[in-house]
């Protein structure tokens, strides 16, 4: 009895040591990522870039990103997730050294290509690594601690990455591709591919690794195309769209148009994303006790999950209409994280579809939402081209786009995605 209890609590320890290994993996990911948006007034002074060009150097990073991230998740579930995570940050940790070498436009795009093609597979193949030793009514929570590595190193972390600024912003990219390249050597020699022989039988109540039955190639496809599939894409595509212009749009949003300075509005990012982080946990830790509780798939994942969505797409609008920078702060931090567990939540809906392929589900979902980071770059930076002198309204006309799509998938994700019915699942 006593080795069975000193088993089940070093699994536990596993457990926690895999979710904080892929939460500093994620937050060094969206950190490293997220300093062209809080550095993109210095950028492009550099540069010498205008407001059309900063939205392409925002999108280009998600040009060959969703069809990376399929190939990458797909060659997961082959060679095992452990091996394509540590390539795949190893890969970006090369790159970010060769921001060095940006002395241009050109430069600048080809960086956040390469960037996107190896963090495109990141999201879907840590969340395949999540489903190998979790089991569904304790992955939510799992996983929301894996995204609040992305809000932590985006928006939490800003004052520091504002810090590493100040002595260039070539040198802040080099800086996160030395801490990847130290996350990669920790990580593959201290870390398992999946559950051992010992600590499946301390977790026994733990079926992470219990068989499932396998699906033809043509039950696969029918679930991709289903109802549940389609919607729950469409609604991880419009609160990508937010993702992406907090990102890249943001932190210029709340120095031109709200009037805030560069310390300001580091400070503001920072609130903005230890109050989504704690609301991203609280909606994702509702959707597990409910679901452990009732075994309601509809009810846990997509009822707390698309309300969540829709209040978050309602305070996202509701900055064009209180135009004041406290109300600013507290309604992106509220939207950021009633729209962003679905983050955590989606995937699950998506892997549940075909558990045995859920590296190649997970990627579905995560390239589909990167296609909104092709758009919401460039759309923004056309809508503030367009407004010219009213640089306001073209900020807020973006907002309303934002937050109008996010409300139109939710409502419809509410309505057709049910992942209990036997035939989606």
């Amino acid at each position: 009895m006593e080795k069975a209890l000193n088993s089940s609590k070093k699994y536990s320890w596993v457990l926690w040591g895999i979710i904080a290994f892929l939460f500093f993996g994620n937050l060094i990911n969206f950190s490293g990522k997220n300093i062209i948006g809080l550095s993109a007034d210095l950028i492009m002074n550099d540069l010498g870039l205008n407001s059309n060009q900063w939205g392409l150097v925002g999108s280009a990073y998600y040009w060959l990103f969703p069809i990376s991230g399929i190939i990458g998740a797909a060659l997961s579930d082959r060679f095992g997730t452990k091996k394509i995570l540590s390539i795949l940050i190893l890969a970006w940790g090369i790159i970010q050294f060769g921001a060095l070498a940006i002395n241009g436009f050109s430069a600048l795009i080809l960086y956040r290509v390469l960037l996107g093609i190896f963090q495109g597979p990141f999201g879907p193949v840590a969340m395949s690594h999540i489903n190998k030793w979790f089991p569904a009514e304790k992955r939510g929570v799992a996983s929301s601690l894996f995204t609040l590595g992305a809000t932590a190193g985006g928006l939490v972390l800003a004052p520091v990455i504002i810090g590493l600024t100040t002595f260039g912003w070539k040198v802040a990219f080099a800086v996160f591709g030395g801490v990847s390249i130290i996350w990669v050597l920790l990580f593959m020699f201290t870390t398992k591919e999946s559950p051992s022989s010992i600590e499946k039988k301390a977790a026994t109540k733990n079926p992470v690794a219990n068989s499932v039955q396998k699906k033809s190639g043509k039950e696969v496809v029918k679930a991709i195309f289903s109802p549940t599939s389609i919607f729950t894409l469409f609604l991880a595509f419009s609160t990508f769209i937010f993702v992406v212009w907090t990102a890249i749009w943001m932190p210029n949003y709340l120095t031109k148009v709200t009037g805030l300075t560069s310390s300001q509005m580091g400070a503001s990012v920072s609130i903005i994303g230890i109050s989504s982080a704690a609301i991203i946990f609280l909606v994702s830790m509702v959707s597990d006790k409910v679901l452990a509780k009732t075994q309601n798939w509809r009810l846990s994942r997509v009822i707390v999950i698309g309300v969540a969505a829709v209040i978050g797409s309602l305070l996202v609008a509701s900055v064009v209409f209180i135009q004041n920078p406290v109300w600013n702060v507290i309604a992106f931090g509220l939207a950021y994280g009633l729209t962003g567990a679905n983050f955590a939540i989606g995937p699950q809906i998506m892997m549940r579809l075909v558990p045995e392929r859920s590296g190649l589900m997970a990627s579905i979902l995560m390239s589909f939402q990167n296609v909104g980071g092709m758009i919401a770059p460039v759309a923004t930076g056309f809508l503030i081209g367009l407004s010219k002198e009213n640089i306001i309204q073209g900020y807020n006309n973006s907002i309303l786009v934002v937050s109008g799509t996010i409300l139109l998938c939710s409502i419809l994700f509410l309505l057709f995605v049910k992942p209990d019915v036997k035939k989606n699942a």
